[in-house]
């Protein structure tokens, strides 16, 4: 076995090589949290996009989606679930996304919407939104996505996202139901200033 196998862990469906240094979560504190959703606000006013409504992808995204639709003055927030991991477990195998909605969200041509979402790992979850909200009428010009991080492997960059990690990441609300034991604290270097 070379040097370069036993350094590079095996990787899950829909890694890349490389994305996860898998040296320990990042756990992301409630405050800082807050930090980059204001980043993320400030960022939108900045461009000049006024969403119609916030489409906040289940689950990871429904915090800041609700938080944006309050700091931008959105007027409404839709949900939409797509389906990527096979389970919750850190580094989980990733399938292809599934977009899940059981009510139609009522978004069309002219709708300006921003799309938020917790992470974006690879980008399959962007494309599947974005493919959604174009079936629906919706045109590209019209959608801005919005992530709290990204994976500095992500081969999609959001048109708003703070901050760039190279690991897991356990956000708050995912600390009752795991150990944060082994995790390490949300590096200020992550934070992107544009």
């Amino acid at each position: 076995m070379s040097a370069e196998q036993v350094a590079e862990p095996t990787a899950v469906a829909g890694e890349q090589p490389g994305m996860w240094t898998r040296q320990g979560p990042y756990l992301l504190d409630m405050a800082t949290f807050g930090q980059l959703l204001e980043d993320i606000a400030g960022e939108v006013r900045a461009a000049g996009f006024t969403p119609d409504a916030v489409l906040a992808v289940a689950r990871g995204g429904l915090a800041a989606g609700g938080y944006l639709t309050c700091a931008l003055d959105v007027p409404v927030m839709h949900t939409i679930r797509v389906r990527r991991t096979a389970d919750d477990s850190r580094y989980a195998a990733k399938q292809r996304p599934v977009v899940d909605t059981s009510v139609p969200l009522g978004l069309g041509a002219g709708d300006k919407v921003l799309v938020v979402d917790d992470i974006v790992g690879t980008g399959a979850t962007a494309d599947a939104v974005l493919e959604f909200l174009a079936a629906a009428g919706v045109a590209r010009e019209d959608v801005r996505f919005a992530a709290v991080v990204r994976n500095h492997r992500s081969g999609y960059v959001p048109e708003h996202c703070p901050a760039v990690i190279d690991d897991w990441i356990v956000f708050p609300w995912e600390t009752s139901r795991e150990s944060t034991d082994d995790c390490r604290p949300f590096p200020a270097a992550a934070r992107v200033h544009r």
